[in-house]
């Protein structure tokens, strides 16, 4: 499994949502994304404040995701840290539904009840965002994820708790993340 592949699919879904512009190690908004989402991402473990803070409204309230736990941004705090995973294939659930996406046939909202997962096709993997529910719900929805895109490795990142959910139901560790702000 690629780490590369995991950050670039995890930019990408950064972009579908607010487009912005793909550097060469770094992808950048000059505007505000929405809540929750950076307003850069990191693609190469060589990025440095150079390749982001020109590119961004470095204001308060900024933040940066920090792909490969390695850049220094002067000025900003770490928010949370987390790790890239390798998921699946996951235990089949029967009842998870697909519900129509806005966003076109590369993204798949899942649910099951009150649990839900969005799941973006990048080049080569598939990234599992935005999962809510119970950690027993954690096999079903990363199978979910696999049947929606088959034949996909699936990949994302968790931290704190969900990361712990995320390895004892059997996702493998690729690397460290952070989340920086200002």
């Amino acid at each position: 499994m690629s780490l590369e592949w995991t950050v670039a699919e995890n930019a990408s879904w950064c972009d579908l949502v607010w487009p912005g512009q793909f550097r060469p190690r770094a992808w950048t908004s000059a505007t505000r994304t929405p809540e929750y989402y950076p307003d850069a991402v990191t693609l190469s473990p060589d990025a440095t404040a150079a390749d982001v803070l020109p590119f961004i409204d470095g204001s308060a309230g900024c933040s940066v995701k920090d792909s490969f736990a390695t850049l220094d941004l002067p000025g900003f705090s770490v928010l949370f840290e987390a790790t890239w995973l390798a998921c699946g294939p996951g235990v089949p659930e029967p009842g998870w539904q697909r519900a129509a996406s806005p966003l076109g046939p590369t993204v798949a909202v899942l649910t099951h009840g009150e649990n839900e997962v969005v799941a973006h096709r990048g080049e080569g993997v598939v990234g599992l965002s935005n999962f809510s529910g119970s950690a027993a719900a954690w096999p079903g929805a990363v199978a979910a994820v696999a049947s929606a895109f088959p034949g996909v490795p699936v990949v994302g990142y968790e931290h704190g708790d969900a990361l712990r959910v995320a390895l004892d139901h059997g996702a493998q560790p690729l690397g460290p993340l952070r989340i920086l702000v200002r």
